[in-house]
């Protein structure tokens, strides 16, 4: 039981926190009257001669600066207020530290409201604050707290605020590349690789003291509980940093790929060697790590070997590999011009192959017409024929050598007639695809054949 000097001294703070919690009291004169009510509680812990009373007066200490923490919180503390505020945070801390240190003395009444300041104050964005700042100092404090006592909470809030803090800088480092500024966006997250690494040991020592979702839940963060959350943010890091590092290797060999097509032609070599060491180590770097940088790089890989080293099939092959890569980003489009121009190139690299096919073609063509002159006349003499018994002449004259019914296929319902849909599947007995593998004179005569058909087939739909 406390002494009877302490009952009435701790009557008299009781009265100053009444006084600060009266509706109608202002923020400001809150504030003060709470710390009145700490000086005199701290008057009251140098005059304690026993652990007992001083248990009991840290516990009402540790009750007050929660309010006076609260109060700060609730008016938006500004940058004037951070100062104070960190410093009645350490307050905070250090007592909490004894309390919880000394387990006789019972620190259950203080710790849901001490759990819920802390938390509300290292998870709340305000915009008075310079948070990076004040977020950093928080986390120096919570150190030194976790350093002298092992409770779960604090290390969980330090966790959180760490977390907050080098979330802050990939975001801020992602806000400096699309700005183009990769340079400094990758200084920026080198700079944090030692306090990542630090980071993801702290998550092995959270699993290790069995802090799990339930407790987050039952200290309100349980929004805040990810598994590995640690590990997600160093990867995260590490595809920023690939990028970073990919997009200046790639600005790199541009210029020396611009430089190869401009420069004398014994210096021709040389920078293109260097465009190309650029590109490779680029690809290095992003492969598995960014789709959209790999992309890019493929692309300007593909452009350096058709362009420089002329050899438009590996090109080919790259721009194919290129779009391959952007058809896991579906239904989304690569945001970058690297895709169109793989598009583009792709599409002219087949229409060259496809005009190249066809002069071939058109050279072994020429003389079998000649050769099956007498055929073709006797085909477009028979032009005058119906279209049933056009396609009946072709099937006696003709047989098509692909698999299907022997004879032309009759309209049950109109004998005489053939219908569209009869007449579509005699067009593709001839079809020139179906046709390539029957010998080069026969698939002349089924070009003449489809053609002869297709016109027909056209007049049926009224085109």
């Amino acid at each position: 039981m406390a002494s009877n000097w302490l009952q009435k001294g701790l009557q008299d703070v009781e009265s100053i926190v009444q006084s600060a919690t009266q509706p109608g009291v202002g923020n400001t004169l809150r504030k003060e009257r709470l710390r009145a009510a700490i000086r005199s509680l701290r008057m009251l812990e140098r005059s304690c001669e026993s652990k007992g009373d001083l248990g009991t007066v840290l516990s009402r200490l540790l009750h007050v600066q929660v309010q006076l923490l609260e109060a700060f919180r609730t008016g938006g503390p500004t940058k004037q207020d951070m100062p104070e505020l960190l410093y009645q945070v350490e307050e905070v801390l250090t007592v909490w530290t004894w309390i919880y240190r000394n387990p006789q003395c019972s620190f259950d009444s203080c710790s849901f409201a001490l759990r819920s300041a802390l938390r509300d104050l290292a998870l709340e964005h305000f915009t008075g604050l310079d948070n990076d700042r004040y977020l950093h100092s928080l986390r120096e404090r919570l150190e030194t707290a976790g350093r002298k006592c092992e409770d779960p909470f604090i290390f969980s809030v330090l966790f959180e605020v760490t977390y907050i803090i080098l979330d802050t800088h990939l975001r801020q480092a992602v806000g400096l590349f699309g700005k183009g500024k990769w340079a400094m966006a990758m200084s920026m997250l080198k700079g944090r690789e030692a306090e990542l690494d630090s980071f993801a040991e702290t998550e092995e020592k959270r699993v290790t003291k069995g802090v799990g979702e339930a407790a987050y839940a039952m200290w309100g963060m349980g929004d805040y509980y990810i598994p590995e959350k640690a590990m997600m943010l160093k990867r995260e890091y590490e595809i920023q940093s690939s990028v970073c590092r990919a997009t200046q290797l790639l600005h790199v060999g541009d210029l020396n790929f611009q430089q190869s097509m401009t420069c004398d032609p014994d210096d021709m070599m040389a920078y293109a060697l260097l465009a190309q060491d650029d590109y490779r180590a680029a690809l290095v770097h992003i492969m598995g790590q960014d789709v959209e940088t790999e992309g890019a790089v493929l692309a300007r890989l593909a452009r350096f070997h058709a362009k420089l080293l002329k050899l438009p099939v590996v090109a080919h092959q790259l721009y194919l590999r290129a779009i391959q890569l952007a058809a896991t980003l579906a239904p989304v489009l690569p945001r970058g011009q690297w895709y169109n121009d793989c598009v583009q190139a792709v599409q002219a690299y087949r229409d060259a192959l496809q005009a190249e096919d066809l002069k071939k073609w058109e050279a072994i063509r020429q003389p079998i017409l000649e050769k099956l002159s007498d055929q073709i006349k006797k085909l477009n003499d028979a032009k005058s024929k119906s279209n049933l018994e056009f396609s009946k002449f072709i099937f006696a004259e003709w047989p098509p050598k692909t698999e299907g019914p022997t004879e032309v296929p009759i309209d049950p319902e109109d004998p005489t007639q053939i219908s569209k849909k009869a007449f579509l599947k005699v067009i593709q007995r001839y079809h020139v695809d179906k046709n390539q593998d029957k010998g080069d004179e026969w698939r002349v005569m089924s070009e003449e054949i489809s053609k002869a058909l297709t016109a027909r087939y056209n007049v049926m739909k009224g085109m």
